[in-house]
């Protein structure tokens, strides 16, 4: 009866204490990791980090606290959206940029960001602020004067790579950089606008000489065509072969006006003075 008795009691003593677990669980509850989240974990009591990080799955929270990073790229500014900063060029000039980009977190380094950073919001601060001093460092490499001269994909390239550098040991990965627009300051576009209003009218000169120098071309051809003409038909005159060419050319246009309806024919004269008579028409 006594053994009854105290197995009863340890049947008791263990549902009480089964039921303790359960309160505390449900006080503290879980932790879920979802498939595109990493957990990190950290003991509220003695501060201890785990050393991996946690994967899909569901944590209990006992004397455990848990920070979930996501896995996914991330975009700023968020919506497709992009920021303009103003930054200085070599030679002190102010300009204007519009970007935006998308990074996502290494996994594996999740445990080095919670250590050395801090949380999601803080790792996303930290990135920012890692973009806006690559801006500047990047502008400063280059002339205000050179800044649309250079392709604007070179720009962002260069940005992308100094974040690279900076973030990569952290374990952020920069995916993807996008430069919408450079604006430079309001006396280079003037004065770029000026250049090229003045590289049109340059052609726009260049045009017209070629256009003056044909015509000359052109004139000049003509000129020469006619010289040449005349040479040939005064070649062509001299001597007694002349005088009989155009003997026969006499001949040939008498014989078209006597065809005709003219009621005058013209005939040299051994005198030299021209014979008038109209012939008979019946």
């Amino acid at each position: 009866m006594a053994r009854k008795i105290q197995v009863a009691r340890l049947g008791s003593a263990g549902l009480v204490a089964a039921g303790i677990v359960v309160i505390i669980v449900s006080v503290f509850g879980f932790n879920r990791v979802d498939e595109f989240e990493v957990g990190v974990k950290r003991n509220p009591v003695t501060g201890a980090v785990g050393s991996q990080p946690y994967g899909q799955g569901l944590y209990h929270s006992v004397l455990r606290s848990w920070t979930n990073y996501p896995l996914r790229e991330i975009q700023y500014p968020a919506e497709g959206g992009a920021e303009r900063l103003a930054a200085l060029t070599s030679d002190q000039l102010q300009i204007t940029v519009d970007a935006a980009y998308r990074y996502r977190i290494n996994p594996d380094s999740a445990v080095h960001l919670y250590l050395n950073v801090g949380s999601p919001r803080e790792v996303g601060a930290f990135i920012y602020n890692t973009y806006r001093s690559a801006i500047r460092d990047a502008i400063a490499e280059i002339e205000a004067s050179d800044i649309l001269s250079t392709n604007r994909a070179g720009i962002g390239d260069r940005i992308e790579q100094l974040m690279t550098v900076r973030l990569e040991p952290r374990g952020v990965v920069i995916t993807d950089f996008f430069v919408r627009e450079v604006i430079p300051p309001e006396t280079i576009r003037q004065a770029i606008e000026a250049k090229l209003a003045r590289e049109q009218q340059v052609q726009s000169e260049q045009y017209q000489t070629q256009v003056v120098v044909e015509q000359a071309n052109q004139q000049r051809a003509e000129a020469e065509g006619i010289r040449d003409a005349q040479d040939i038909i005064a070649e062509s005159l001299a001597g007694i072969s002349g005088q009989r060419y155009l003997y026969w050319r006499y001949l040939e246009m008498l014989g078209k006006i006597g065809e005709g309806q003219n009621n005058m024919v013209i005939a040299p004269t051994e005198g030299g003075i021209p014979l008038f008579f109209a012939p008979d028409r019946q």
